[in-house]
């Protein structure tokens, strides 16, 4: 098991869908990414992708970077993302654009680091709402 304590801030960072059920906008399914410092648990940013496209757009995940960029005036040394997850290639790409190493973790590892996160977002974003 991954924990925050394992990490110095900004040593890692984490991509990873946070919602368990989707998100409906205008009728529309999509799914909540989040990139998440591995250290603190600071939540960077995040992104929407259309249930149908099955990950984000590319240029959703650059401008993510490019916020959490602003956000530390640094990027990490690496990017954490689940394995087996089509979503994360995305991810992926962007991050060895900037040079990050890209660690693949079963998604298991990662729960005490993202579970708080997503117990967050499901009692903010996840009741029965729809968004028009």
């Amino acid at each position: 098991m991954l924990t925050p304590d394992q990490f110095r801030v900004n040593e890692a960072w984490i991509a990873i869908r946070v919602n368990e059920r989707f998100l409906f906008v205008k009728d529309e399914p999509y799914d909540i990414y989040v990139l998440i410092d591995a250290g603190s648990t600071y939540v960077l940013g995040n992104v929407l992708s259309r249930v149908g496209d099955e990950a984000p757009q590319e240029k959703d995940v650059k401008a993510l970077f490019k916020k959490a960029w602003k956000a530390k005036n640094q990027w990490a040394e690496q990017l954490i993302v689940s394995e087996n997850s089509k979503a994360d290639d995305v991810f992926i790409k962007q991050a060895k654009k900037i040079g990050l190493s890209v660690r693949l973790v079963p998604v298991s590892e990662l729960e005490p680091i993202v579970g708080p996160v997503k117990e967050s977002f499901a009692s903010s974003f996840m009741g029965n709402i729809t968004y028009h």
